[in-house]
């Protein structure tokens, strides 16, 4: 079964359709799109985001009901710090004690999750932290929701990231490095060290509007872009350096095109880096090009498939219904409950004695509900007195309702057949205005068909209701229910000054002699 990867990035939307590992199908929508004059100014962010997608989805034949969602660290706040070892009933209160102090909202505005990574030396606890708005994961939500796709998990990009580098062989032994960039479009570049594939610093840079245009830069932007990168990617080894003065990166995997492989090689060889460049053709083939928005969406899909050692997941950490947490506090209630088995043994014997007991004490009425059923009347509808006729005419008048029965639910015409089919089946100009439908005595149907049509000209008038009744005999449905379809008048009338043709067609399931030709038309003098 195929898979969806959604990435909302910084400046497009990345759409990667899997199927066991292998790429299948990719799509990068710009979210210029969005800001476009093809929406009304009211229409909701979501909804246009959704419209977007669903053409997309339309156009390269993506048929999928399942998927993940990656976004951008723009949207996100990420946090690692440090706290000591606690007991598992404190580290939660320790958690948002301390997560307070690193980020610029309440923590009641956000839904976040963590995850903590001991560190035996230290004997700290690393804590990574994710959060984000309420408002903003709910749109991400929505989107989903909206687009008929099952969403269970909502993740920060740069892991999804871990997931790809796994998928393409690069090991995460000790401390070690990430960059993933893309110089043919505006998308975040995200630089990130783990140790034993555990994140504990990440930074996400976006390049200056003015040199990060969308589109195909030239040779001169791309230069600028390029020094740009490199300025901050000095940036962010020098402040890593300064807050993890003991944990020296000794390998950086670099995610890139083809293009300034060699300089930036010379490049982290000046910082005492050692860069090596993933090729990422043994993921996505040979033919497929690299795009950072590609690498994203498609780690964010291996969420099942490929685990790392990150397991936070937003869509998760969303609050929870009501009925939901009312589970959970009944679970709680009973956490630290000790059981005795013997308790439990003794609490089952005195179930079932009680119940052996009612049991025994029934028995008697059973017996006698028993034999008050063997003497009851195997048919109480028959008296014993009735003879044969009796009995033969009782049988006919069930057969009678039987098949009168029958009738009404075999050969009963629905008028949603007619209302589905003679839309289509009316030429330009026409129109009807009276629908009957009856029953004759014998029971066969019969329908009439009473309209106006009106082209400016009293032949092409008459010629498609001509048209009309050959359309009617041409359908399937009306030929096998009506044996006859013919036209019983066509004649005109003014409506609001104007000259209109007055037809009415009648629809037989029996034929009757007429005066007038085969097609039921009436020779106009």
């Amino acid at each position: 079964m195929n898979s969806l990867g959604i990435y909302f990035g910084t400046d497009s939307i990345g759409l990667t359709e899997v199927n066991k590992k292998k790429l299948v199908n990719s799509v990068v929508i710009p979210q210029e799109g969005v800001f476009s004059g093809n929406f009304e100014e009211k229409v909701p962010t979501d909804v246009k985001i959704t419209a977007l997608i669903k053409d997309a989805l339309r156009t390269s034949h993506i048929d999928v009901n399942h998927g993940t969602v990656c976004i951008s660290g723009q949207d996100l706040i990420i946090r690692t710090f440090e706290i000591p070892k606690l007991p598992s009933n404190e580290l939660q209160s320790a958690i948002n004690f301390e997560a307070k102090k690193y980020i610029p909202f309440k923590l009641e505005d956000l839904v976040y999750n963590f995850q903590v990574e001991p560190d035996k030396k230290t004997k700290l606890n690393t804590v990574l932290f994710v959060g984000i708005k309420k408002e903003i994961l709910e749109k991400y939500i929505s989107i989903s929701r909206q687009l008929n796709i099952k969403i269970n998990v909502i993740e920060y990009s740069a892991f999804s990231l871990l997931r790809f580098l796994g998928l393409c062989g690069v090991k995460d032994k000790g401390v070690v490095a990430s960059l993933c960039f893309d110089l043919d479009n505006a998308d975040e570049i995200n630089f990130m060290v783990s140790e034993n594939g555990f994140p504990f610093f990440s930074r996400d840079i976006v390049l200056s509007s003015s040199i990060a245009d969308s589109g195909a830069p030239d040779e001169n932007e791309r230069t600028k872009k390029y020094e740009k990168l490199k300025s901050e990617i000095r940036i962010s080894q020098d402040y890593y350096r300064r807050k993890f003065p003991d944990k020296g990166i000794k390998t950086i995997y670099v995610l890139s095109g083809q293009d300034m492989r060699e300089d930036l090689k010379n490049f982290f060889a000046s910082s005492g880096v050692t860069a090596k460049f993933v090729d990422t053709s043994k993921v996505l083939g040979k033919g497929v090009k690299y795009s950072s928005i590609l690498a994203k969406s498609f780690g964010a899909v291996l969420f099942k498939d490929l685990p790392s050692k990150v397991k936070i997941n937003l869509f998760a950490s969303r609050p929870k219904p009501d009925s939901i947490k009312g589970k959970e506090d009944i679970l709680a209630f009973f956490e630290g409950v000790k059981v005795d088995s013997r308790i439990i043994l003794l609490g089952v014997l005195i179930c079932a004695i009680t119940f052996g007991y009612g049991i025994y004490r029934t028995m008697p009425l059973r017996d006698e509900l028993s034999i008050i059923k063997d003497k009851k009347p195997k048919l109480a509808s028959v008296s014993e007195t009735d003879d044969y006729a009796t009995l033969f005419a009782r049988d006919i008048s069930l057969k009678k309702k039987l098949h009168n029965l029958d009738s009404l639910i075999k050969d009963q015409l629905y008028a949603t057949y007619f209302l589905d089919i003679i839309p289509k089946v009316l030429p330009e100009g026409i129109w009807l205005t009276k629908f009957i439908s009856t029953r004759k005595d014998d029971g066969r149907p019969e329908v009439t068909l009473e309209g106006e049509a009106y082209l400016n000209d009293s032949d092409k008038e008459f010629e498609a209701v001509s048209t009309l009744l050959s359309n009617l005999k041409a359908n399937e449905f009306f030929t096998t229910h009506f044996k006859e379809i013919t036209i019983t008048s066509v004649d005109r009338k003014s409506v609001m000054n104007k000259s209109v043709a007055v037809f009415s067609i009648i629809c037989k399931n029996y034929p009757e002699k007429k005066k007038n030709d085969s097609d039921g038309l009436l020779q106009q003098e």
